[in-house]
């Protein structure tokens, strides 16, 4: 056998048990650390309530039943006056989850490449947000891809400028070109 067969049944050999070694170690379970000491960590304050109509109560297991004895944790109960404090951000504005749902579905519509439903979606939200940057895009590429540049150019104009040069790239490969 010559030298240099000789070598590359050595580097076989090699990475083959190479392969073997990582797979092994893929399979085992991670060590655990032993703690030798543990932090203390402080108790979060609790959440005070940014809408009237919500009210705190203990928090209740789980599955939604009884409360857990001694749980420092809030939740925050509906009342049939408003919405629960937990719809609004930290800013204090108000979330509107239908609204967030239908901007969801009409991204998961966008990526599944299902551009009428994308876009039917889209302007449903755009009715009530007429200045969604995240629809709008949405609407602009759409129609961009499906070759309609006067709809394009009709929502491309409400978007900000950073948007613009964005939407320029990515039209500009369907061969829609916008006027500014």
């Amino acid at each position: 056998m010559s030298p240099k067969n000789a070598l590359l049944v050595a580097a076989v050999i090699a990475v083959l048990g190479m392969g073997v070694y990582l797979f092994i170690q893929v399979k085992t379970p991670p060590a655990q650390a032993g703690a030798t000491h543990v932090a203390s960590t402080p108790t979060p304050p609790t959440p005070t309530p940014r809408e009237p109509s919500a009210t705190p109560r203990p928090a209740a297991d789980a599955a939604g039943g009884a409360e857990v004895p001694g749980s420092t944790r809030t939740t925050w109960e509906r009342t049939p006056s408003g919405d629960a404090a937990s719809n609004a951000d930290p800013d204090g504005r108000k979330v509107d989850m239908k609204v967030d749902n239908l901007m969801e579905l009409a991204n998961k519509a966008y990526d599944a490449q299902d551009f009428d439903q994308a876009t039917a979606i889209a302007g449903k939200v755009l009715t009530k947000d007429p200045t969604n940057v995240r629809m709008l895009r949405i609407m602009v590429s759409a129609n961009c891809i499906g070759g309609d540049s006067t709809l394009a150019q009709q929502y491309y104009d409400k978007l900000p400028q950073f948007d613009r040069e964005q939407m320029k790239s990515r039209c500009d490969r369907y061969g829609v070109t916008f006027k500014d």
